[in-house]
């Protein structure tokens, strides 16, 4: 294959739907495929094939964000103290404590064709970037190469499965499983309350920049997608995306997809179902780099129990962990469809497998509809009146799930009265007023029942517009507006001004002044 790097100036301009985009590139020759750089750093390619396009976009990432990409695949493949030292145990012992590496490998195999020859494309666009420039890769990252598929997919395990649906925390597992630091927005405007009549379509994730959350972002043309949008770095698929018809984003899920279960040791094993059940067990030896050329050894015996890892264990206690989307491997079959989509009926088609088994899903498109889809996997769970959030006795089989709710079980909003939608990281009941979805119509579990002052800032500032404006819908976006302030401030300044003490009535001078924005300039 040719491929051809040329960095040129290129003009963007997002219209968040209907959806435009205006380049100063031209098309590829026949039989080429090209990358042109414009002058945010952001790679248009342009292929004959979709083969080709993988190639291109690995090549792309490697461009970016080579060292980072090598890195997050090094830990993905459990080697990262091999490659790194000590410093990495936590994580390697956390990647190896649920299989990722053996799964990986498995659902390499599972693979459709094309999509299998995707990834083999992707990565041999990253494996030929770095031999065409080793001089752009430090000799640490280098030494994770070559990639094979089994790397992108223990990758998206690693940071979808075992960092968003359940998160470690320094070594040790966090039971509240969401990440509340990690947050994000999405609004869904529809025709009835657009001022141009077209649905628009805001994309807003904030999460750290920085290690496996960086955002890469593309545009991508073949005869089979036109699609832009990004992805986390290593990840072969555009997470968030619009092409000419249709848009949709992400925010992280008010979503539980994971279960502890507490087990009580005994005779070597732990008690189960009024016996002794015994633990499977493996062992892995790290490899631990101690200085150059030098290296030691660790052997580490790794527990399951009938509920899945124990992650944790002291005394005569230990905690085992149960995930969802283990045998889900088909998530970039479902990203795929989802960026070919040409309207709602076959995006939500590909959207129906669940293959991503955490975040919400915003939709718009250029008929006008719109959609907020409560996304990922939900355990079928025996019992909704436990506390599913907590730990879970774990000596009963009653206790113990295996099936999720399918798509048409799973909170959905589409084209309200209202018309608009919106989710900043509250759950799925709160997505538009007049509300259209219930919490009691569900089961417990399903996600939780609060509203925080964000959401309500992002719902208050829809619900208040009756015909919103692009400009506006950008400025209701980068808004500081602390909706706190709005609820309580008034109170607050007429509760200090009958104080008696001098430094309250100052003090309620200098917050009378102020804008109620959170800016750094606010005053």
């Amino acid at each position: 294959m040719k491929l051809r790097e040329i960095t040129k100036a290129a003009k963007t301009m997002f219209v968040i739907l209907p959806l435009l985009f205006l380049c100063s590139c031209s098309s590829p020759a026949p039989e080429k495929t090209e990358i042109l750089w414009d002058t945010h750093g952001i790679p248009h390619i342009f292929a004959q094939n979709s083969e080709h396009l993988f190639y291109a976009y690995g090549w792309a990432q490697m461009h970016n964000h080579g060292n980072l990409l090598l890195k997050l695949y090094g830990q993905a493949r459990g080697k990262a103290t091999e490659f790194w030292g000590e410093d990495y145990l936590n994580s390697d012992l956390w990647v190896h404590t649920n299989n990722i590496p053996e799964r990986a490998k498995r659902w390499v195999a599972e693979q459709d064709k094309p999509i299998g020859n995707f990834l083999q494309s992707f990565t041999d666009g990253i494996n030929d970037y770095a031999n065409a420039h080793p001089d752009k890769l430090s000799d640490e990252a280098k030494i994770v190469l070559p990639v094979t598929p089994r790397d992108p997919l223990a990758h998206f395990q690693r940071v979808i499965l075992f960092h968003f649906v359940t998160d470690p925390e320094e070594g040790q597992f966090d039971p509240s499983h969401f990440i509340s630091s990690k947050g994000s927005n999405a609004w869904a405007i529809g025709p009835s309350r657009s001022a141009s009549g077209n649905a628009m379509l805001i994309a807003n994730p904030h999460l750290p920049w920085g290690d496996m959350f960086t955002w890469f972002e593309s545009h991508l043309v073949s005869p089979d997608v036109n699609i832009y949008g990004a992805a986390l770095v290593g990840m072969p698929f555009l997470g968030i995306a619009f092409n000419e018809n249709l848009g949709w984003t992400h925010t992280n899920n008010v979503h539980d997809g994971a279960d502890l279960y507490k087990l009580t040791l005994k005779d070597g094993g732990y008690e189960f179902d009024g016996g002794i059940e015994q633990f499977e067990t493996r062992s892995i030896q790290l490899k631990i780099k101690n200085g150059v050329g030098s290296f030691s050894e660790k052997m580490v015996e790794l527990k399951s129990s009938v509920h899945g890892p124990v992650v944790s264990e002291s005394d005569d206690k230990a905690v085992a962990l149960r995930v969802v989307g283990l045998n889900q491997p088909n998530v970039f079959s479902q990203y795929w469809e989802m960026s070919k989509a040409k309207n709602l009926r076959e995006f939500e088609k590909a959207l129906s497998s669940l293959q991503n088994p955490f975040f919400t899903v915003m939709y718009a498109d250029n008929k006008g509809h719109i959609m907020h889809l409560f996304g990922g996997r939900t355990p079928k769970r025996p019992d909704e009146n436990l506390d599913w959030w907590g730990t879970v006795q774990g000596d009963i089989s009653g206790t113990i799930w295996d099936e999720t709710h399918l798509y048409n079980e799973l909170p959905k909003a589409q084209d309200p009265e209202s018309g608009w939608l919106q989710n900043a990281n509250d759950p799925p009941w709160t997505t538009t007023f007049p509300k259209v979805l219930f919490r009691e119509n569900f089961p417990q579990y399903m996600s939780k029942n609060f509203m925080h002052f964000r959401a309500q800032r992002s719902a208050r500032m829809l619900y208040e517009d009756s015909s919103i404006t692009y400009d506006e819908l950008i400025a209701y976006k980068l808004s500081t507006r602390m909706e706190l302030a709005d609820r309580l401030l008034d109170e607050l300044l007429e509760t200090a001004r009958e104080s008696n003490q001098q430094i309250v009535l100052e003090a309620a001078e200098v917050l009378k002044q102020w804008d109620r924005n959170s800016n750094a300039a606010s005053g």
